[in-house]
């Protein structure tokens, strides 16, 4: 039997050197498949799976108004993305023209790019060749669903008889958001009307949460099931000493007001060491530090901020310290932009020797997981900090159970080779449909979450 052919549609480019946690490389290295992708943003690719592509871009769609149609083909080859950080036929970031428009972000800006997208003119006939050519078995769209990204599946829908396959991480229609801007709701009242008629083009939605996969499949009758990232739990556990004192790990960005969370960690933390340190907190960001984040969280020597860190690097911190962070805010509107999340991170977590405090709003999909599966402290108030950071403090132990349960849980639950053949079983299982043969349950999926 020939490989199976998957087309992937996405919005960023396939690049593990911008993007360091890139779930597709995680799900699909050493996937029995091949790959050709088509995706929406300027940069050269580097990943060690696909070597095909039909790229097109906010500045090739703009031109495309009013001359040359947009998007272009390429091949390139696993060594050479390896070896280069430009592939030459790839358009490369244009970095002025995107720090200019990051510099005038906001609806009004959003609107006009989503307009470009909408009207602009597509090379049809080249992005037909490079489907025709692959002939694919399965269409994967992981992403954030956008207006730009709901027209490109369904030019694309009409040049391929393979069916489609949706993935998101992130809160693509509810009304459980908060912003201020009349023209936000107006776009996501509409984005909504059509978000319940493209969904019909999908034989099978993945997310991240459960509680988002339920109402999916309530909403829009669609076979659904949770997808998660795999880790490497080949070896086996690895007890180790507690410090003295104790060491807390936070790696990761501290936008959506993650600092605040942290700061309040430093606050329980200056309580907690009032009489000799007893804990620090060391934090590795790749995100500017500006003087309102080290004043609020720098309050005693127990904190420390230091710049990003290689993975590699990272996993030696995480071997030399006991207990890792996954934050979030407790703002309402972060808290609803990110409820449907579930941090790739908390994977590597699980895998990495150390214990996890997770501190988070309730309804967050990646606490709800870890709760439900005994995974992590588990902290749902800025309150409950202090308290169970003492808690730690006064019985050391408790850390490494934790850890032994973070491990336990990522061994049982995302292996890769678990979570790959959760992928093939769905695709193969639509493909299956799709051709007209022995039909299963829509909601077979659905009935693991």
């Amino acid at each position: 039997m020939s490989k199976l052919k998957i087309l992937i549609i996405a919005d960023e480019v396939w690049n593990d050197r911008i993007h360091g946690n890139n779930v597709l490389t995680n799900w699909f290295t050493g996937f029995d498949a091949e790959f050709a992708e088509v995706y929406c943003s300027p940069g050269a690719p580097s990943n060690p799976v696909c070597t095909r592509y039909f790229q097109v871009t906010d500045a090739m769609m703009a031109k495309s108004l009013m001359g040359k149609r947009a998007g272009h083909a390429f091949e390139t080859e696993i060594l050479e993305m390896q070896a280069s950080e430009v592939a030459p036929a790839a358009e490369p970031i244009p970095e002025k023209f995107y720090s200019t428009m990051k510099s005038l972000a906001g609806e009004p800006l959003r609107a006009v790019r989503d307009m470009i997208w909408l009207t602009g003119r597509y090379n049809q006939e080249a992005l037909k060749k490079i489907i025709d050519d692959f002939q694919p078995d399965v269409v994967f769209c992981p992403r954030l669903l956008s207006p730009k990204l709901m027209r490109l599946e369904k030019i694309i829908s009409k040049m391929t008889t393979a069916p489609f396959v949706a993935f998101t991480a992130d809160d693509e229609a509810s009304m459980m958001q908060v912003s201020y801007s009349p023209l936000y709701w107006i776009k996501r009242l509409l984005f909504r009307s059509a978000f319940k008629n493209h969904v019909k083009l999908y034989k099978h939605y993945f997310t991240f949460s459960a509680e988002q996969a339920c109402d999916y499949n309530a909403q829009y009758d669609i076979s659904t099931s949770t997808l998660y990232k795999s880790g490497d739990f080949s070896h086996n556990f690895v007890k180790k000493e507690v410090n003295d004192p104790i060491k807390l790990v936070y790696a990761g960005r501290l936008y959506c007001n993650r600092w605040k969370t942290l700061a309040a960690v430093a606050d329980a933390l200056k309580v907690i060491n009032v009489d000799g340190i007893r804990m620090t907190l060391d934090i590795y960001t790749q995100e500017k530090v500006t003087d309102e984040h080290r004043k609020e969280i720098l309050t005693s020597e127990a904190v420390k901020i230091h710049d990003r860190v290689s993975p590699q690097e990272l996993t030696e911190i995480y071997r030399e310290a006991d207990v890792a962070l996954h934050v979030e805010s407790f703002e309402k509107k972060y808290r609803y932009a990110t409820r449907v999340s579930f941090s790739t991170k908390i994977i590597d977590l699980m895998s990495s020797t150390c214990a996890i405090l997770a501190i988070c709003w309730d309804r967050h999909a990646g606490f709800q997981y870890l709760q439900e599966h005994d995974a992590a402290f588990c902290v749902d108030e800025v309150t409950k900090i202090e308290p169970q950071l003492l808690q730690l403090a006064m019985q050391p132990e408790l850390i490494t159970e934790y850890a032994r349960k973070a491990w336990n849980c990522g061994k049982q639950n995302h292996q890769r080779e678990l979570i790959q053949d959760e992928l093939m079983n769905v695709f193969k299982r639509i493909m299956q449909q799709h051709k007209g043969g022995a039909l299963i349950s829509d909601n077979s999926d659905s009935a693991k979450l």
